[in-house]
């Protein structure tokens, strides 16, 4: 018995010592810094975008190539490698430019 309420009362004294921290606000320095660091992550997700998007285009072109050589599966195969990285590649850019637009609201805040 002795055990089993030294173990609740030790969860509830961490638990107490963690809340406060947990709520604290972050400095106006960081904010910055993450508003930053949002802005350059967006910009990295969009040219990785574009480089998907141009890769998935070679793809289908290379797929359409080996479908006229004779080698049908293959082109096809190819063909639908290169619509996913297309898409993936147009999800990025999206995505990267969400960010950016996150970023500066965050640093805007300061």
């Amino acid at each position: 018995m002795k055990r089993w309420t030294t173990l609740l009362v030790s969860g509830l004294v961490s638990a107490a010592l963690t809340v406060p921290a947990i709520a604290q606000t972050p400095a106006p320095g960081n904010t910055q810094k993450v508003g930053e660091r949002k802005e350059r992550q967006g910009k990295r997700d969009q040219k990785k975008g574009e480089k998907l998007e141009k890769k998935g285009e070679a793809q289908e072109k290379k797929g359409e190539k080996l479908e006229a050589a004779g080698h049908v599966k293959a082109g096809e195969k190819l063909e639908k490698k290169g619509e996913r990285n297309e898409k993936k590649g147009e999800h990025l850019e999206k995505k990267g430019a969400h960010e950016q637009k996150v970023g500066e609201k965050i640093e805007d805040k300061k």
